[in-house]
């Protein structure tokens, strides 16, 4: 009897074994893989958590912006650029400023990687859509006082001109004739909505 009792055991042992390779030990590797999964779960939800505090929170800072200044911005930086009333407040700035007009025209829409951004560079590489430049060719002539008044008047104009390109002549009666290129922007950020 004392060997059937044996035999059980060893069979009783094999069994054991059995049941923890081919069940328990499947069981804790699937245990395992499982909590591999929750602790990139929690990783990736932190994360987005993270993010989402950051654009909350940029959310509010854009939400604090009063509606005329919203307005403001989208004058000085259009979504889009109409050439022709540009090039009528480029001539109503030239009548100001007392200067002939030899030629003006628009040279057209720049790709947004030409940006005349001292941080284009940075912005790109952190994938920060560009303003489009857009450029107009001017030619005056007058004297010195009023191509200097002409310049002031850019400055003080509701969007910005840039000149980015510009030559002085003098003629033998000491009238300066200054070929320039200015350039303004446009982006697509829509600032002002329907219902403000």
């Amino acid at each position: 009897m004392k060997s059937i009792g044996l035999f059980s055991q060893i069979g009783a042992v094999l069994v054991a074994f059995g049941i923890g390779y081919y069940y328990v030990q499947p069981t804790i590797t699937e245990i395992g893989v499982i909590q591999t999964d929750i602790a990139e779960y929690q990783a990736e939800r932190k994360k987005i958590e993270d993010i989402n505090s950051t654009l909350d929170q940029k959310t509010a800072i854009f939400q604090g912006i009063s509606p005329a200044d919203k307005k403001k911005l989208a004058v000085y930086m259009p979504p889009l650029i109409d050439d022709l009333s540009i090039l009528r407040d480029i001539t109503f700035i030239m009548e100001e400023a007392q200067l002939v007009n030899n030629g003006l025209s628009y040279g057209g829409g720049g790709e947004e990687n030409s940006s005349g951004f001292s941080e284009a560079d940075d912005a790109q590489s952190s994938n920060v859509q560009q303003a489009v430049p857009h450029s107009f060719s001017v030619e005056v002539q007058g004297s010195y006082d009023q191509i200097k008044q002409f310049l002031l008047l850019l400055e003080q104009n509701e969007y910005p001109l840039e000149v980015h390109e510009m030559s002085l002549q003098t003629d033998d009666f000491d009238i300066m004739t200054a070929s320039m290129t200015l350039v303004t922007y446009a982006d697509q950020l829509s600032l002002v909505t329907d219902n403000q």
